[in-house]
């Protein structure tokens, strides 16, 4: 013990000699510095405090708006009311950009105009506004309690879309942006929404689109977003009890885990593929490519010419991940798949991408022109079980078939078509394609071509607490302190050489 304290004094009376006095106000300062780190961001952590600097996003409207209205009486007013003041509304890193985006479209079509409402202190005007959003222009009364049946609830956050009378929709700031899990903005989608919802007030008529029930259907939230904003109507039928409800324009099959109900010919016993027979619309199909056990909806597909191969489509060079099996696609020189290609092609140069894609068989049947519409390269193949069972390439891997009589069928054997990762990102051509594919159907017009803006977020997924505070220890207090360690040593062999 009495050694190392001669040769801890030693090295005082060296730091005190020529220079000593120097080095050791450096490492004095290190250290206070690191001490300092340690404290603040144990300080941090524990009281969730942070420095922000909200960056400025910017969004232009594009031009896809001026199809999407070509169907719209534009000789009508529609007022874009806030319920937010406009200064709170600028005030704000995210909601300005609603603003914003109602102010662009009040700019380039004439019929649009803005107004705020003080729902606090009403004028006699506005709050015969707000009671008719409310309950509606002629409110329904309740049999038992007497009183009006609130159809909607009206906030400082609300956007009312309003070309008077019972023509009014009610939607709230949120509904302009993409939330994550944890309800953190990740992207704006207000000029998409905005144009939807303009349509939607002032559209004379909505086409109906409605989901099959009964088979354990999953349905993609973004798929429902998608046809709400393109104007449709949604609704379900159980088809076990059921027709199709009149009108339908588009009956959506999507990812069913069991098969439909089918009888014997000439049994006199209507069933669900009678139904799906007779229907005269567009019928919209998306299948998971490893539920295959679909007997009877396979054969009514096969009577459009369209048959799903067993395993999924994969190719190693045009692949976005290392397994292969995310693939760019490619449009068909088929009459549908150049008309959507064109279409998508006005606004994007994205690729449609699709992962874990059933191979799609293209047959002539009688009556019908089937044709496939998306396709992958001449180095894919198909893998089944782990094992490659096919390499010919070139497989569709979306097909579209019509009738003589207009009715037709869209097939994909895909459940990422209408994921998040694909449908919410410039990057990807998936939305607008599903778009294409509405507006090719039914010919009416749809909000393809509006682009999203992604904002930017630092969240870290997959990490743990544990191993956040184990990072910032190595950063602020192992790394300097070694640093200060071996600045030490060279110093006191430097004096000592």
């Amino acid at each position: 013990m009495s050694r190392f304290k001669e040769t801890v004094k030693g090295w005082f009376r060296r730091a005190g000699g020529r220079g000593g006095i120097g080095a050791a106000t450096v490492v004095l300062i290190i250290a206070l510095v690191v001490i300092l780190n340690v404290i603040v961001t144990a300080l941090a952590t524990r009281y969730s405090w942070y420095l922000y600097t909200a960056p400025r996003y910017e969004h232009e409207i594009g031009d896809s708006s001026e199809t999407f209205f070509s169907d719209l009486d534009q000789g009508r007013e529609l007022k874009i009311r806030f319920c937010m003041a406009e200064e709170k509304l600028e005030g704000d890193s995210a909601y300005r950009l609603t603003l914003e985006t109602a102010r662009q479209f009040a700019e380039k079509y004439g019929f649009i105009s803005l107004d705020f409402i003080n729902i606090v202190v009403m004028p006699g005007n506005v709050a015969e506004d707000l009671d008719r959003y409310k309950y509606g222009a002629a409110p329904e009364i309740d049999a038992e309690t007497g009183k009006k049946i609130k159809k909607n609830a009206i906030s400082e956050s609300s956007v009312i879309f309003d070309a008077g009378g019972n023509d009014y929709t009610v939607a709230t700031l949120r509904s302009f942006y993409i939330l994550d899990s944890n309800q953190y903005v990740t992207g704006y989608d207000g000029e998409r929404v905005m144009s939807a919802l303009i349509h939607r007030t002032l559209a004379e008529e909505h086409p109906i689109a409605v989901f099959t029930m009964g088979h354990g259907e999953t349905s993609s939230e973004l798929l429902y977003n998608i046809l709400i904003c393109a104007g449709y109507e949604i609704r379900t039928v159980d088809l076990a009890k059921e027709d199709v409800p009149a009108g339908t324009a588009l009956l959506v099959i999507s990812n069913p885990l069991y098969d439909f109900e089918s009888s014997a010919v000439g049994s006199g016993i209507v069933t669900e593929t009678d139904r799906l027979a007779s229907f005269g619309g567009t019928v919209f199909t998306v299948l998971d490519p490893l539920i295959t056990d679909l007997p009877h909806l396979n054969a009514y597909l096969a009577g459009w010419g369209l048959s799903r191969r067993e395993g999924t489509v994969r190719d190693m060079t045009n692949s976005l991940t290392p397994d292969g099996y995310a693939v760019s696609t490619s449009f068909s020189q088929s009459d549908p798949g150049r008309a959507i290609r064109e279409r998508i092609r006005a606004f994007s140069d994205a690729d449609v991408v699709l992962k874990r894609a059933a191979a799609i068989e293209v047959a002539p049947v009688e009556g019908v022109t089937a044709s496939p519409v998306l396709s992958v390269g001449r180095s894919a193949s198909v893998w089944a079980d782990g094992k490659k069972v096919d390499d010919a390439g070139e497989y569709a891997v979306a097909a579209y078939a019509t009738r003589n009589d207009g009715s037709d069928v869209f097939l994909v054997s895909s459940v990422y078509m209408t994921s998040s990762d694909a449908i919410r990102s410039n990057g990807y051509a998936n939305a607008d394609f599903i778009y294409a594919v509405l507006e090719y159907a039914n010919g009416a017009a749809v909000p393809l071509g509006t682009k999203v803006l992604l904002i930017k977020t630092d969240t870290l997924e997959g990490v743990t607490r544990g191993i956040i505070r184990l990072t910032l220890a190595i950063l602020f207090a192992v790394i300097p302190a070694a640093v200060v360690a071996v600045g030490c040593v060279v110093r006191v062999r430097r004096k000592n050489r």
